[in-house]
């Protein structure tokens, strides 16, 4: 890249990715910054960590779809909540509990249970009309197997058919594991707005930095540039809000600095040469 500017990429598909390199400084946006004798990496930087902010913000989980304007967050009132419902949903929409051999009537399918014949349970149900777990398979739980149900985005596809799953401790745990991951597409882009200077996340979504998904952006000063990624399922939402998500900053740059040939751009926080 030889102009000087914010390149990020979000991988937004497991299997597809999808690249933007996109400079904030054009022509408009570096002669305001040259002539208020800004440092140029100390601006990008600055810009860098409000776009990872802005990109946290609009990434689900949330109540309603935010605005891009106001107060730089990382997330909206009662998101966390909205996500666990939806996570909630999703993993009993991909999974049908068998039930305990007490909740049977057939001697059959209460041996069955007991002695955990997953083969023969699905026989039975192929032909159990009537039943909501008629033709479904029957497994014992494991993560993996919900996990091959997901898509990219990490959700359960309408309509993909439920598997019916033995009574386990395990089915709690696996629930457990996936509320807890909730707010870990946010944490791609906050880690990275941190790492830039902007505050602290919400514990539910710093509690996964370290996760592979979140990496640390890279800063150079000739050209002045910022570069990061984000990786995670999930990010498929902001990824379609892209390019207005761009504009937005860049309106909001141009003004910024527009402020500040009106004002000192020391008592504005900024380092000058």
């Amino acid at each position: 890249m030889t102009r000087r500017g914010i390149f990020y990429s979000l991988n937004a598909m497991a299997k597809k990715s999808f690249t933007v390199d996109q400079t904030l400084f054009r022509a408009q946006t570096q002669k305001l910054v040259r002539q208020l004798k800004l440092d140029e990496s100390t601006v990008v930087r600055e810009q860098g960590g409000l776009l990872a902010t802005l990109l946290a913000k609009m990434t689900p989980p949330f109540k309603t779809f935010p605005k891009m304007q106001g107060k730089p967050v990382y997330t909206t009132g009662g998101a966390l909540g909205i996500g666990k419902a939806a996570v909630k949903k999703d993993f009993f929409r991909s999974i049908k509990l068998m039930g305990t051999e007490k909740q049977w009537n057939d001697k059959g399918m209460k041996a069955a249970i007991v002695r955990g014949d997953t083969d023969y349970l699905q026989k039975r149900l192929t032909y159990m009309k009537g039943s909501v777990k008629q033709g479904l398979r029957v497994r014992h739980y494991n993560n993996g197997i919900r996990d091959a149900q997901r898509n990219t985005r990490g959700r359960i596809n309408t309509g993909t058919q439920p598997i019916v799953m033995m009574n386990s401790p395990l089915i709690k745990k696996g629930l457990d594991r996936a509320l807890n991951n909730v707010g870990i597409a946010k944490a791609s882009f906050a880690f990275v707005a941190m790492q830039l200077g902007r505050p602290k996340a919400p514990d539910w979504i710093s509690k996964h930095f370290g996760n592979p998904i979140t990496g640390r952006p890279s800063v150079s000063r000739n050209p002045a540039r910022v570069r990061f990624t984000s990786s995670a399922k999930g990010l498929d939402v902001v990824s379609r809000k892209l390019k207005a998500i761009e504009r937005f900053r860049m309106v909001a740059m141009v003004k910024r600095l527009e402020s500040l040939v009106r004002a000192d751009a020391k008592k504005a926080g900024f380092k000058t040469r």
